[in-house]
């Protein structure tokens, strides 16, 4: 599911259970050189991407909210040895806690939106490439609401 959203361009706020949809700007988000473009912008964020794809893998019986935070809360802690496929991968630093979600896709591979200006795309090795390992925040595996 997550592969075939590669190239897809980021868009702030982008992204439901449907596929890829319109972004938007907020006081900080959306914004490229000073440009508003996340308003004219059909793609995904990280965590719109994570929950359409959630979403359709699991033929609708699990529904991501659209934020990073809840995402975490509404699913499971994985241990770092056992990511399947599907895992969620959470990231936060001190001035931005959980900020970002990947979909680990497995040998170590994550595909992720990551902001305005880049398509969804592929990080190998991601948990060895220091920006990333160094922002880890923990794996979680969602499952249906119960």
């Amino acid at each position: 599911m997550a592969t075939a959203q590669l190239g897809v361009p980021y868009a702030w706020g982008g992204g439901d259970r449907l596929g890829a949809s319109l972004g938007f700007c907020d006081d900080e988000n959306g914004y490229l050189d000073g440009v508003c473009v996340g308003e004219s912008t059909v793609g995904f964020d990280c965590s719109g991407l994570s929950l359409y794809c959630w979403y359709r893998a699991s033929h609708g019986t699990v529904e991501l909210g659209h934020y990073t935070v809840a995402q975490f809360h509404r699913s499971a802690p994985v241990e770092r040895d056992a990511l399947a496929p599907g895992d969620l991968l959470f990231f936060s630093r001190p001035d931005a806690p959980l900020h970002h979600v990947g979909i680990h896709v497995g040998d170590g591979a994550m595909i992720h939106a990551e902001r305005t200006g880049t398509p969804v795309a592929r990080v190998e090795h991601v948990l060895d490439v220091p920006r990333w390992a160094g922002e880890f925040a923990g794996a979680r595996r969602p499952g249906p609401a119960g």
